[in-house]
């Protein structure tokens, strides 16, 4: 019985009927939890009573349902409610392909771009073992955003290696529409190959046969094998080709024949063996189709023409020829260069990832500034605000391969998530831990780095992840990029500590089958397989490339230094470059270090500014010492250690010295050690030093977690330490610093909770928190936490710090250093925000990492970590105001870096 509309099967709730069929009914659904349209597929009665069948059918669910792609619909669960089993797909508008074909054939360039979609998305299924079985017009849907390929492996349900009956069938008459003859062979006539006819085993070059019989009807408007029976079409199918497009479609290029009828080969082994190998084919074909010949004239034969004559004609010709070509031949593009200066309102913040991107047709750049990401048009003069970015602290800006999405890295979120360019609301992707580096492929799957995780792959549309590429710590993946064809990923393996460790890492091509790894450069990070038929790859701040064949997956000339001055992100190794398939490229400049550098300043309460003298570097975080004597500084370069600075010799002292990373200095009240986390045993366990550098090392804990040292309490008894155990979420612990070195539980909740800080009289706590969705300050108690919470930030906050008389309170948003007042005694109130410092520090965006700035002890000036080495007051943000575009710089790559 046909479903009724208002009917319900769990959440879906039935709208209307769109169509039946042999593998069930359909209908347009509305998921109630969701409220997004859908599309339901009720299974018929022989499949859902067969539990062999039923068993297989499910299986069968779980491979397509991964079948992620732009021009496959989707499917998003297998369901039964009340013994009605259904599927649930994603809901398309539009007409089928069979419906657009009652009404003849379609614009050659119109059929080509609805062919090479569908290829495209045949090689994807393919490539994951998955056959169609029944590829027909009906089962195709055109869309605004293209085709569609409907019931993807929906096939395999019907009976397989089942001989047609050709006796029985020679007395069926073909129907208008055509049909699939249920329990003889297997798929719809029409559409079959040979040996699906036969009763043999069908796998992908039968999808192939198909897909050529659908390009032939698009293109001419006739079917590719016809016939007045079922019989006599059969034969056609077994033993005539069918005529040449040309005869039908004049003006059609013969190379668009040949690819069709190497698909309508008789013999599997004698057609393409990859869908892939057609879309090149026919995106060729395209390329070429709008200088296609018209109609030709008639002209005498030339042997009815004196032979002088056809000499002459043959000579004027041959000269005609090479003039038109002379004429006409390509010129290469010129080569120009621009730089898009960023307004002294947008500032754009080091977020030590990659923070630009091009557009996949070189028309769009998107870059991190204020914290959230901005849109420039290169034919528009102003960038705009990506609307759905404000405040989510984006980094890794990365395009999706048709342009109209922009995926990024949400530090406030810490996920994954992606934006069209047009704005509107951002879409999570999947939780993610500060990735390193991200791509988004051609068969609609992003890859992002997770450093010793490896390489994880999450579909276009969302979801969990899952591990391509796994690596034994303390190695780190880092840079993903599915390389063509999907067999093999190109990426970054090293440390992730530096620029100067990324600088000796490898550039490894790994196979997805098999695991085989391959080190195809020695040295540099951050590589990417262009179609020029090079990797390009950053080394130091120089941008090198190497011609790369991607079919042995080998380098195959040395590398050659192509761009000079491009910023690197120290701590992933990331180059601040990308580029466009049409052959554009955009880098932001940047020296030494690569962008990460930072000078460490005195800002005063006015906002001015003074230079300490130290050396600019990769500095993370700085603490002054109680007694206003000495500072603390972590340097994430070579050394990526701790390091002492002398207010008074004005000197710079390397405190720890392990070949691991050691950060996060933290002083204890009476200035006499350091504490510090550190990798030196395999896990970043908490340790702790004398302040000038005697005696050794000591482990305060001992984890396989990450602990990261926040503050002490005043009386020296308690270490407060923020712990991620589960790669998502920190809390709150303290430890004794006592000899017991007791560990408890401060403030563990569903939410992260983290850079802790105790007031000065030891009473109250300040910390962040995302519980109400974004980072915000907050007070409580201290060390009973609960008995009280105030929300002390309004708009955004992190990084709280205590005035030295405790009557103050001082957090960083995007815009600066915000000040508030506070009562502590008898009771806890807080005064009202105030923007006391503005301008863009390290630490202004970014969560969940220690605190990157102090008081001086008098309360009058705060140590602040200035991005830029430069202090020029008419360039104070040297190389990070700027982004440098070069148009058609393939050329360029190709002249300077021939390839064999």
């Amino acid at each position: 019985m046909p479903l009724e509309r208002g009917t319900r099967l769990g959440p879906y709730q039935i709208e209307s009927p769109l169509g039946a069929g042999g593998m069930g009914e359909v209908y347009k659904a509305t998921d109630t939890r969701l409220e997004r349209t859908v599309a339901i597929k009720v299974l018929p009665a022989h499949v859902a009573s067969d539990p062999e069948r039923k068993s297989r059918f499910e299986r069968e669910a779980k491979v397509i349902s991964g079948l992620n792609h732009p021009h496959i619909c989707t499917l998003y669960e297998f369901d039964n409610h009340e013994g009605t089993d259904f599927l649930v797909m994603e809901y398309l508008e539009g007409e089928t392909l069979a419906d657009r074909l009652g009404k003849g054939a379609l614009p050659l360039d119109q059929a080509l771009r609805y062919a090479i979609e569908i290829a495209d998305a045949l090689d994807k299924a393919h490539r994951q073992g998955v056959t169609h079985r029944d590829l027909k017009p009906a089962n195709i849907m055109l869309t605004k955003a293209g085709a569609k390929l409907l019931d993807f492996g929906l096939a395999k349900l019907k009976r397989s290696n089942v001989k047609a009956d050709l006796a029985t069938l020679a007395a069926t008459r073909t129907q208008e529409q055509p049909l699939t003859e249920k329990g003889t062979v297997l798929g719809t006539v029409q559409y079959m190959a040979p040996e699906q006819l036969e009763g043999k085993d069908a796998d992908h070059r039968s999808d192939i046969f198909a897909f050529g019989a659908i390009v032939y009807e698009m293109v001419t408007g006739q079917r590719a094998f016809e016939g007045k029976s079922q019989l006599s079409l059969i034969t056609a199918i077994l033993e005539h080709d069918p005529p040449p497009i040309s005869v039908a479609q004049e003006t059609s290029p013969p190379a668009l024949d040949h690819v069709v009828r190497t698909c309508l080969a008789k013999d599997p082994d004698n057609r393409w063996e990859a869908a892939g190998d057609i879309a090149r084919q026919l995106s060729w074909v395209g390329e070429g189709s709008s200088q296609a010949a018209g109609a030709p004239t008639a002209r005498p034969a030339l042997w009815q023409r004196p032979v002088s004559v056809a000499a002459i004609a043959l000579g004027t010709a041959v000269v005609a020829s090479l003039a038109a070509w002379s004429l006409t031949r390509p010129v290469p593009a010129p080569i120009t260069r621009l730089s898009i200066i960023l307004p002294q309102t947008q500032v754009r913040t080091n977020t030590g990832r990659r923070g630009v991107a091009i557009s996949p047709t070189g028309t769009h750049v998107v870059y991190v500034a204020n914290s959230q990401l901005y849109l420039r048009a290169l034919d528009e003069l102003q960038a705009q605000p990506l609307t759905g970015t404000e405040e989510s602290f984006p980094s890794i800006p990365f395009f999706s391969p048709d342009g109209q999405w922009i995926g990024f890295y949400s530090v406030q979120e810490r996920a994954l998530k992606k934006v069209a360019i047009s704005g509107g609301a951002a879409v999570t992707l999947t939780e993610a831990s500060n990735p390193y580096g991200a791509s988004w492929g051609a068969d609609d799957t992003i890859l992002f780095g997770q450093g010793s995780q490896g390489i994880l792959r999450v579909a276009g549309a969302g979801g969990t992840p899952d591990v391509l590429v796994a690596v034994e710590p303390p190695n780190a993946a880092s840079h993903p990029q599915m390389l063509p064809g999907g067999g093999a990923v190109l990426y970054t393996l090293g440390r992730p500590t530096n620029v100067g460790q990324w600088d000796t890492a490898q550039i490894v091509v790994e196979q997805v089958a098999t695991g085989e790894r391959t080190v195809v450069i020695d040295g540099g990070s951050d590589a990417r397989y262009l179609p020029t038929g090079h990797l390009v790859y950053a080394l130091g701040s120089t941008l090198l490339a190497v011609p790369f064949d991607v079919d042995r997956l080998e380098v195959t000339g040395g590398p050659v230094p192509l761009v000079e001055g491009v910023s690197r992100a120290a701590s992933t190794g990331a180059a601040n470059v990308d580029m466009a398939r049409t052959g554009a490229l955009v880098y932001l400049p940047g020296e030494g270090a690569g962008g990460d550098v930072r000078t460490p300043v005195w800002v005063d309460r006015n906002g001015n500014e003074e230079a300490l003298g130290i050396p600019p570097r990769s500095y993370t975080y700085a603490r002054i010492s109680p007694d206003g004597t000495r500072m603390t500084l972590d340097a994430r370069d070579d050394e990526d250690d701790v390091w002492v600075w002398d207010l008074t010799r004005e000197t710079l002292t390397r405190l720890t010295f392990a070949a691991e990373p050691d950060h996060s200095g933290v002083w204890t009240p009476d200035a006499r050690r350091i504490v510090f986390s550190s990798e030196r045993d395999g896990a970043e366990s908490l340790y702790w030093r004398a302040a000038d550098g005697t005696g050794v090392v000591e482990r305060l804990t001992e984890t396989t977690n990450e602990h990261d040292p926040t503050s002490v309490s005043p009386d020296g008894g308690l270490l407060l330490f923020s712990e991620n155990a589960t790669g998502d979420n920190d809390d709150l612990y303290t430890l004794t610093l006592d000899d017991d070195r007791r560990i408890e539980p401060l403030i563990v909740t569903e939410f992260n909770e983290a850079n802790g800080e105790v007031s000065p009289d030891g009473r109250w706590l300040a910390y962040e928190s995302d519980a109400s969705g974004q980072l915000e300050i907050y007070v409580q108690p201290f060390p009973d936490v609960d008995t009280g919470r105030w929300q002390i930030s309004t708009m955004g906050g992190r990084r709280p710090l205590w005035g030295p008389d405790g009557q103050e309170l001082f957090y960083l948003t995007a815009g600066g250093l915000m000040s508030l007042s506070v009562i502590t005694d008898p009771a806890f109130s807080a005064g009202t925000p105030q923007l006391l410092i503005q301008g863009a520090y390290y630490g202004t965006v970014g969560g969940f990492t220690g605190r990157t700035y102090d008081i001086s002890p008098d309360g009058q000036r705060f140590l602040m970590l200035k991005e830029g080495a430069s202090l020029n007051a008419d360039d104070p943000f040297a190389g990070l105001t700027q982004i440098h575009v070069v148009q058609n710089w393939f050329e360029e790559l190709r002249a300077r870096v021939p390839t064999p």
